[in-house]
């Protein structure tokens, strides 16, 4: 599964794979291999084609913080559900779609609740993985397509919002 990564803002799609000797990182045509360990003190260390860094992280929510050969990244995560959302069009925040398939495990809202940005619209497993939809901004649930325990499509859509007063 692709990943919406934003490193220092600049938008990038990434995914892990597995080789033989360990993860490989995709990020557009470019691919390396990968490893992140501890060492005997504890400190991280990125290991990359052969090289070993240390590495200080600090997370912060969706939002990684990273000290890096004397270089300081911000991580920011980015779910595929706002991701293609937002990549649909301006009203896109209205719809939120699901980004894999899955099942429904929880669904917290209801038609005409009022949500908050970030707020849980409903909860998926994918691949034995649990999934929080968050709501992309502030509104009023319109519809929750589906009910716990129903299954649905890459793209399907899960939840419509509607402005605060529509």
């Amino acid at each position: 599964m692709q990943h919406h990564i934003s490193v220092n803002d600049v938008p990038h799609r990434i995914w892990l794979g597995r080789s033989a000797d360990g993860y490989v990182l995709h990020a557009g045509d470019a691919v390396a291999p990968v490893a992140l360990r501890h060492d005997a003190d504890g400190q991280f260390i990125f290991e990359t084609g052969g090289r070993q860094v240390p590495m200080v992280i600090a997370v912060d929510g969706d939002v990684v913080h990273i000290h890096l050969d004397g270089e300081a990244y911000r991580l920011a995560y980015t779910d595929a559900a706002t991701f293609h959302a937002a990549a649909a069009g301006g009203a896109a925040g209205d719809v939120v779609r699901a980004p894999m398939p899955g099942v429904v495990i929880a669904s917290p809202v209801a038609a005409g609740d009022a949500v908050a940005a970030g707020d849980t619209l409903i909860v998926i497993e994918s691949m034995k993985l649990e999934t929080a939809i968050k709501a992309p901004r502030a509104g009023t649930v319109e519809t929750v397509s589906f009910t716990l325990g129903q299954t649905f499509d890459r793209d399907a859509i899960l939840v419509k919002l509607v402005s605060e007063g529509e």
